[in-house]
């Protein structure tokens, strides 16, 4: 957050959002939890849970102690779906790529370089591990969908993001370096979709695309998973690769993307040296 966007705080919403915030990880926590990660008094972060409370953003288990987000946020989540273009839009096309897949569909946004899911169409099989869920924020350079919205950034923006961000290995296939991270987005900006071999989950891969709008900017991305078992085989011989690409397409010219339009940044490239 920048000074200049300080100066314009007021500190008890900022306070507020915080409890929103941490709460919105999905684990209870009682009063002393959330003033300790707060580094409030238990008078103040009482005071900010009761006034929460009155708006039904927060509930107390009076069992356990524990608060929990309250049916206000769910109000307001199915607020933003509603008022969401790119969902309205996007939903019955992912439900037919899903029937015709057979596979587990999601919708994606990037906000602040971390991918948040809009939408999750659980696949036709037997459900698998995969734990992805609709709301959750994830590293973008280790997803599929995190990849393939970062290749369609303004590289500028890419360049520093790739060069400062802690990079963890969470499989042997994670990325974890500037160099391996921006050729690979190269390589997915020439391609136009990612793949995704078990870079954030061993037994999970998936193929991604990008939305675009009009000016051929970046609005979202779609993927398809499955375990590796029935993916690795679709990657290779490119099944999927067609479904996936028209259907983002049609979403795309659905939100003012005209055919054949050049995505945004198309002229300009993810420089190595620049990284550093």
């Amino acid at each position: 957050m920048t000074q200049n966007n300080e100066r314009y705080q007021i500190r008890a919403v900022d306070r507020a959002l915080r409890v929103l915030t941490l709460l919105a990880d999905g684990e209870p926590r009682t009063l002393m939890e959330l003033s300790d990660a707060l580094e409030l008094s238990n008078s103040t972060t009482f005071r900010l849970l009761s006034t929460l409370a009155s708006y039904n953003f927060v509930q107390r288990d009076e069992a356990s102690g524990r608060y929990h987000l309250g049916l206000a946020t769910l109000e307001l989540a199915r607020s933003f779906q509603l008022s969401n273009p790119l969902q309205q839009i996007a939903l019955p096309l992912l439900r037919q790529l899903r029937d015709d897949t057979a596979e587990t569909v999601h919708l994606a946004v990037l906000d602040q370089m971390e991918v948040v899911y809009l939408e999750k169409l659980h696949g036709l099989h037997a459900v698998g591990l995969m734990s992805s869920q609709v709301g959750a924020r994830l590293l973008a350079y280790c997803t599929g969908l995190g990849k393939v919205m970062l290749a369609f950034s303004d590289p500028q923006a890419v360049r520093e993001y790739a060069s400062q961000v802690a990079y963890v290995r969470f499989t042997p296939t994670t990325l974890t370096s500037v160099e391996t991270l921006l050729g690979e987005l190269h390589a997915i900006r020439a391609q136009g979709y990612a793949f995704d071999r078990g870079e954030r989950e061993s037994e999970v891969h998936c193929i991604a695309a990008p939305i675009l709008g009009p000016n051929g900017r970046l609005e979202g991305a779609l993927s398809v998973s499955g375990p590796a078992s029935r993916m690795h085989p679709v990657e290779e011989q490119g099944e999927h690769i067609q479904k996936l690409l028209a259907t983002a397409r049609g979403i795309s010219n659905l939100l003012g993307h005209r055919a054949g339009q050049p995505p945004a940044y198309a002229d300009i490239s993810f420089n190595h040296s620049q990284a550093r």
